[in-house]
């Protein structure tokens, strides 16, 4: 992995460039480029794609998948599932139908394939306003301001959730909230108490996967792999979750590679939807990275016999949008023709 290649560059995309009249592979070579910004785990972007002629295979990159934090790989096809979303709306917006076949319960690394078609128009269309937040969308690690959600934005998240199989709950009730923040602390301070979970994050920290300089980046890989801190981190983690105007969390009946794909898809739709309504997003991971800690997360979320798959902080801030630094194209992905 030449870490050097990350870069801030890929951030500018201008929809002018979308070849019209050329074939459908070099389309789909485009609409990638939008793919590549979705959020992922530490920013590992762990996706690889394939264009062959009209279709587009995504597959796992095993080489960024976090052995450690993420050993069952739930957050991997999240992420997985992130890139999918922006390729879809990417093809939506420049008016091309498309049929996506998943492949998770397979051995290989294999996860979905794209199948493009300029004469078709997909089943389910995503609200168009999503397409300008692609190259917009950021996640907020700030205190959000005491400032409730609307209920028009509420209902909105609830209207674009396309799968039947991924609900979500918003929870606003503070006894809640706090509970679940109690949660997260205790999650914080389990996960920085093993060193081989702060090597893995000081790797990611170290390489600038998370906006750093190259200065400040090595700095906080010393500091992350060789420090137990993680009292202050839950503290300061369980302060976010308990403030937050709303906590959202995505679970499903199953607990399969497939529905874990297409609950990356549908949370970031829902980013990308707060993007458009200026509600700033935050994941949180360290309780789902907790195997006993996500029965507790259930149970506390009142989510019955679904499985908790992402949770993550809605609200309102006042700060810059910035974002974090991606792999080019070149570097994950391929074409044959």
């Amino acid at each position: 992995m030449d870490t050097d290649e990350l870069t801030q560059s890929v951030w500018d995309i201008s929809e002018d460039e979308f070849p019209d009249d050329s074939p459908l592979g070099e389309q789909a070579e485009f609409l990638l480029r939008y793919a590549i910004l979705a959020p992922s785990s530490h920013n590992s972007q762990p996706w690889r794609f394939a264009v062959r002629d009209d279709a587009i295979e995504i597959s796992y990159d095993e080489t960024r998948w976090l052995e450690v934090a993420d050993q069952n790989k739930r957050e991997l096809f999240i992420s997985i599932g992130c890139a999918l979303e922006n390729l879809c709306i990417a093809a939506e917006h420049f008016d091309i139908g498309y049929e996506i076949t998943y492949h998770t319960d397979k051995d290989d690394d294999l996860v979905s394939t794209v199948t493009l078609d300029s004469d078709s128009e997909p089943s389910f269309s995503r609200p168009p306003e999503l397409f300008n937040e692609l190259t917009e969308r950021y996640t907020s690690h700030q205190l959000f301001d005491d400032q409730a959600l609307p209920r028009r934005t509420r209902e909105q998240f609830h209207r674009v959730l396309e799968e039947d199989d991924v609900t979500l709950y918003l929870i606003y009730e503070p006894e809640q909230k706090r509970s679940i923040g109690e949660l997260q602390a205790d999650a914080d301070e389990a996960q920085m108490d093993d060193p081989a979970y702060r090597k893995e994050l000081g790797y990611w920290v170290g390489i600038g996967a998370l906006g750093s300089s190259w200065l400040m980046a090595r700095i906080g890989q010393a500091f992350v792999s060789h420090f137990d801190f993680g009292e202050r981190e839950g503290r300061k983690n369980s302060k976010l979750i308990e403030h937050a105007p709303v906590i959202a969390l995505l679970a499903t009946q199953g607990d399969t590679p497939a529905v874990r794909v297409k609950t990356g898809q549908v949370f970031e739709r829902l980013a990308l939807l707060a993007s458009v309504e200026d509600v700033a997003v935050h994941p949180m991971s360290q309780i789902l990275e907790r195997p006993e800690m996500r029965t507790k997360l259930a149970t506390r979320a009142g989510t019955g016999e679904e499985l908790p798959q992402h949770l993550f902080r809605l609200g309102y801030v006042e700060e810059e949008r910035t974002h974090t630094p991606r792999w080019p194209l070149e570097v994950v992905s391929s074409t044959e023709r």
